[in-house]
């Protein structure tokens, strides 16, 4: 039976301390850090809370709420690099609200908070008075599209915390030292694909270990694709198994 493990807090600095460890991390970090002054104080000031005790449930109703991306066939909109990406803007949402919202509210905040507003909003109002009315829908689209993105990831993490493993997800983890999710030492390939953080991480000592989850089936909830539930269960317990040896 799944347990619920206890909140936990994920900050900048236990990042940066814990992947910040070999010369490709410190190079790629340094680089990060000398360039957008905004974003490095908005990423390492992030506390990563909120986002662990999301629950699968959650997860499905947010993707419920969704509607279906269409195409984004525009260059400028699919070609567009904000400053902030978006899980800078999705982890800020969480943890501001507390909680993971639904795509309309997850809408609304946007245009409401005045730090979302800067990150996403205010950036994609003014690409798209640069395209023209052909970018409002293209763009409309992209954004719903890494919002489920985000959600699948939520997801993943949601049911093998509910499995009692302690995975922990931050911003500047996952955009600057390429890691998905981690518990201890063990890095997770939630997405699928080629392991996004060994070629920077695979000189660290003490080592770090890589797994992937080995989903290779998925299921559409609302307007999301999430892994099925079966095999990231079965995920779970291999990982249990791996960690926390009897």
């Amino acid at each position: 039976m799944p347990v619920r493990t206890l909140c936990v807090m994920t900050t900048a600095m236990e990042v940066r301390r814990l992947f910040n460890v070999t010369q490709e991390t410190r190079f790629h970090f340094n680089h990060w850090y000398s360039r957008r002054k905004h974003v490095v104080a908005h990423v390492m000031a992030h506390e990563s809370v909120a986002v662990h005790r999301i629950t699968a449930d959650e997860v499905e109703a947010a993707c419920r709420s969704a509607p279906r991306p269409g195409p984004t066939d525009v260059p400028e909109i699919r070609d567009w690099r904000p400053d902030f990406a978006f899980t800078h803007v999705a982890h800020h949402v969480v943890e501001a609200l507390g909680r993971l919202p639904g795509w309309p509210e997850f809408r609304e905040f946007c245009e409401a908070d005045e730090r979302a507003r800067a990150m996403l909003w205010t950036p994609a109002r003014e690409v798209i008075a640069e395209v023209g009315a052909a970018g409002r829908d293209a763009l409309r689209n992209r954004v719903v599209s890494e919002f489920l993105g985000f959600l699948r990831d939520v997801y993943v993490l949601a049911v093998l915390r509910g499995h009692g493993l302690d995975v922990r997800v931050h911003p500047l983890a996952d955009t600057v030292f390429r890691v998905d999710a981690w518990v201890e030492r063990l890095i997770l390939n939630t997405r699928g694909g080629r392991q996004r953080s060994e070629e920077l991480l695979v000189h660290a000592m003490p080592p770090f270990f890589f797994a992937d989850l080995g989903v290779g089936e998925y299921t559409q909830v609302g307007a999301a694709v999430l892994p099925a539930r079966a095999q990231l269960d079965r995920a779970a317990r291999r990982l249990r198994d791996v960690l926390h040896p009897v």
